[in-house]
């Protein structure tokens, strides 16, 4: 806010000063050596920029002073009155502490000496805190100022209007400086980019090598694992065991077809059984739930008992004793069982034994070759899905470092830019 609205003075023509850089003789720079050059070139234009603004705040410190005296004469100033004015009395009393106050506050700050670009921003900050709460407490009492106070007013106007151009001249000093420093800070940020990416480069690099040495120990432990399969596979232990294993497929085969077989032919009485189920014992009951359900468990010590079921079912289906419809083709079924229970006891007696005999075979030589050929899958997919990373991380390392070749690049335009030389920067 301007204090009593008259700060109009011209603006100060800001004249570019180039601070002093010795440039690099050599062709080529490192990152590193650009670091250390940007960092030259920035403490100059910040040594450039503290030199423009001390005398700046030197200034300030003595119209600050003026203030502060301004302030002491305010209120020393003997107020004269006309009768009807003696009213405002009060409220032009109030207006000139609050004024006076404000003056040796502001006169009473210390501005520290200007040597680094944060101090300089610390001044511009200081500068436009200053003005603008001198213009709040002016502006609202200006009209009593003006009235009762005028030669003391016309004073601080002065002294505000030399703040304000004051702050003007900064501000222009900073745009300047801010300009200026642009290119450097521009290729500052992309130096760091590139710092990031070459550390990001190192780590895919790192993960590249760690992955080729994991694949490289995963080949030779599928060679390994292979060459064991091919020498079991090739011992007389696994050709008995692959023997056994094809008889015991057999045989398993064998068995489910003769329970297919027996399934379907108690279909054929499964009515008779059930009428029959009617009114017997629970060891009747179950025996007949066996027949209608898994009939091949029948062949063993109690075949005889089941047979004399067989017997007792066909004879009271015969007898009427049992009705069905179909009487006649249901008793040729049970007698078509009954007729076969011996060579149905002999196919199930040859089945179990040469189940039996199989699995006495001595098979660690075929579960050996099984765990092997699981292995060697288990490492063909392992080797595949790492082999797989390997070339993402490959591809990802060859766009990265195409990405820092064009920032090593614009490094290259942005020091062309600071310094008027061109350099081939190198990482």
């Amino acid at each position: 806010m301007a204090p009593f609205g008259l700060f109009k003075k011209k603006e100060k023509a800001e004249e570019r000063a180039e601070p002093a850089i010795a440039a690099p003789e050599a062709e080529s720079l490192s990152i590193s050596q650009v670091q250390s050059l940007l960092q030259d070139i920035e403490s100059a234009k910040a040594q450039w920029l503290a030199g423009r603004l001390e005398p700046l705040r030197q200034s300030v410190g003595g119209i600050l002073a003026t203030l502060g005296s301004i302030a002491d004469d305010m209120e020393r100033e003997k107020i004269k009155l006309e009768e009807l004015e003696k009213r405002y009395g009060s409220t032009i009393e109030t207006a000139r502490r609050t004024v006076v106050s404000s003056l040796r506050r502001e006169a009473s700050s210390e501005l520290a000496p200007i040597k680094t670009a944060g101090d300089a921003k610390k001044f511009r900050e200081r500068l436009d805190a200053i003005l603008n709460r001198m213009g709040e407490v002016s502006g609202s009492h200006s009209k009593m100022l003006n009235y009762f106070l005028k030669k003391h007013a016309d004073k601080m106007k002065a002294g505000f209007n030399k703040l304000e151009d004051l702050q003007k001249e900064a501000k222009s000093v900073f745009a300047l400086f801010e300009q200026e420093r642009a290119p450097a800070v521009k290729c500052g940020a992309t130096v760091n980019t590139i710092t990031q990416k070459l550390a990001s480069i190192a780590a895919d690099e790192s993960s590249c090598k760690s992955l080729e040495e994991t694949l490289s120990a995963l080949a030779n432990e599928l060679e390994n694992t292979k060459q064991e399969l091919a020498a079991v596979k090739g011992s007389p232990e696994f050709a008995s065991a692959q023997e056994a294993s094809r008889r015991l497929h057999n045989a398993k085969k064998q068995q489910e077809q003769f329970r297919a077989e027996l399934s379907e032919m108690f279909s054929h009485v499964s009515r008779a059984l059930t009428k029959y189920s009617y009114n017997v014992s629970k060891e009747t009951e179950r025996r007949l739930q066996v027949m209608s359900a898994e009939p091949w468990k029948m062949f063993g010590d109690d075949l005889p008992q089941y047979s004399a079921l067989l017997h007792e079912i066909a004879k009271s289906v015969g007898s009427g004793q049992v009705q069905l419809k179909d009487s006649d083709k249901i008793l040729q079924n049970l007698e078509l069982i009954q007729s076969s229970l011996p060579r149905l006891q002999e196919t199930a007696n040859a089945i179990e034994k040469e189940m039996s005999d199989t699995a006495r075979q001595d098979m660690r030589a075929a579960r050996r070759a099984t765990e092997l050929e699981e292995k060697a899958m288990t490492l063909e997919q392992e080797i595949e899905r790492d082999r797989q990373d390997l070339e993402q991380k490959k591809r990802q390392v060859t766009e990265k470092n195409a990405e820092v070749d064009s920032l090593l690049w614009q490094v290259s335009e942005n020091l062309a830019e600071l310094t008027g030389r061109r350099y081939k920067v190198t990482r």
